[in-house]
């Protein structure tokens, strides 16, 4: 294959699944990593894409929301990591938090094998609501609102007036940018609003986020660095990240392969 054509394909598979890896890439098309390492290095310098720690991402406009398809379909091994481990957290009797995040909404069907006894889940999700519907194990509590119909989810003055009246034990939400010096961020105004009383409504706090997710920055700030107490990541996260998460006092919980 040639060159111009492989970086092409490159290029739409990183504009389709937001993320790729090199060994994927390497595997896909029979060559070198190092290979791999060029081709993405000139399409970064064309502007086409961000090489992130073994491999690269979209380049994102900070106000625009990727689709649900777009969320659900990527980096879907790492979300799965990083679900099983924030399910791991979770302690018989706990009340928790979810938001509609595609990351904190993978911790549902963990929830539903009804290992964790006397589950009481709050959420904003009706996906999640959904999911749950026959699940005795689990408490559900919908906090109504205004619907997003694209991401299936409630916003708005009543959702957050719902938050404010609840308190439990852990929070687990996802975003979309983490940034050490930033904060954490979110494409849209309202989520962000939504995550952030998540957040001031509960005693132990956790955001989701895979690696990719690190280095970037978008148009809301849900909260400062110092706003969470852990992130859970997978293990392709990059060392300066993790530097800079001690340095910010922020417990990085990183998920193992699987």
């Amino acid at each position: 294959m040639l060159a111009h054509k492989r970086k092409q394909m490159i290029q739409e598979l990183v504009d389709r699944y937001r993320t790729v890896r090199v060994s994927d890439l390497s595997e896909r098309f029979g060559i070198s990593d190092v290979t791999i390492r060029r081709d993405l290095k000139e399409l970064e310098e064309a502007g086409l894409l961000k090489r992130t720690h073994g491999g690269a991402m979209k380049v994102s406009n900070a106000a625009v929301e990727p689709s649900l398809w777009e969320l659900e379909n990527a980096r879907v091994r790492e979300k799965f990591q990083i679900a099983q481990m924030a399910y791991n957290q979770i302690r018989d009797n706990d009340a928790i938090m979810i938001d509609s995040s595609t990351t904190a909404s993978s911790i549902i069907p963990l929830l539903k094998s009804g290992e964790k006894k006397n589950i009481t889940l709050v959420t904003n999700s009706f996906r999640a609501v959904n999911d749950l519907l026959t699940c005795e194990e689990v408490e559900v509590i919908h906090i109504g609102g205004q619907l997003r119909r694209n991401l299936q989810s409630s916003i708005g003055s009543i959702a957050e007036n719902a938050l404010k009246t609840l308190r439990v034990d852990k929070v687990f939400i996802g975003v979309n940018g983490v940034d050490f010096t930033i904060g954490y961020t979110t494409p849209n105004l309202f989520e962000a609003s939504i995550k952030r009383a998540m957040l001031e409504n509960a005693n132990e706090r956790y955001i989701l986020a895979d690696s990719s997710k690190f280095h970037q920055t978008f148009l809301s700030i849900i909260c400062p660095p110092d706003g969470i107490d852990h992130i859970i990541t997978d293990s392709s996260i990059d060392p300066e990240s993790v530097s800079q998460a001690e340095a910010a006092s922020v417990d990085l919980i990183i998920a193992p392969d699987q």
